[in-house]
């Protein structure tokens, strides 16, 4: 079984009423950037597409348990910056959206989905531009 196997599986007992719902998962990860040190996270939403902004990046932050930003959409990564027993919320994205990227100065990183040309991207309107650092997900 892979780690998103499993938290396919297991994603009702981490989420209230036993749903991952889109605004919850933003949330969640919107919480542990500002554990990780973002001073100021933006949390929104357009038509179905959510958003987690900063200008800090929180998906590069150095750790002894990922490499890699890929990896946290791949694998269950520790989080113990967060609480004995945490992981890191970004699999979720993998689990669950139809859709999402990462932009980061100015790169777009496709995570799951059919690829928008650059114009289309979603966030551009969503998002105040000095927010360099972008999840954008949807679960439809």
């Amino acid at each position: 079984m892979t780690d998103l196997d499993f938290v396919r599986r297991r994603a009702e007992d981490v989420f209230d009423g036993g749903a991952v719902t889109p605004g919850a998962l933003a949330s969640n990860i919107a919480f542990g950037a500002a554990v990780l040190g973002a001073g100021h996270v933006e949390l929104t939403n357009d038509g179905d597409w959510w958003f987690v902004a900063s200008e800090f990046d929180w998906l590069r932050v150095p750790s002894a348990h990922y490499s890699e930003r890929g990896e946290l959409f791949e694998q269950m990564v520790p989080f113990p910056e967060q609480g004995p027993g945490s992981h890191r919320s970004e699999i979720y994205v993998s689990a669950f959206a139809s859709r999402a990227y990462v932009v980061q100065d100015d790169a777009v990183w496709w995570i799951v989905g059919q690829r928008l040309p650059l114009a289309d991207l979603p966030h551009r309107e969503a998002v105040p531009p000095w927010c360099i650092n972008v999840l954008a997900f949807t679960f439809r």
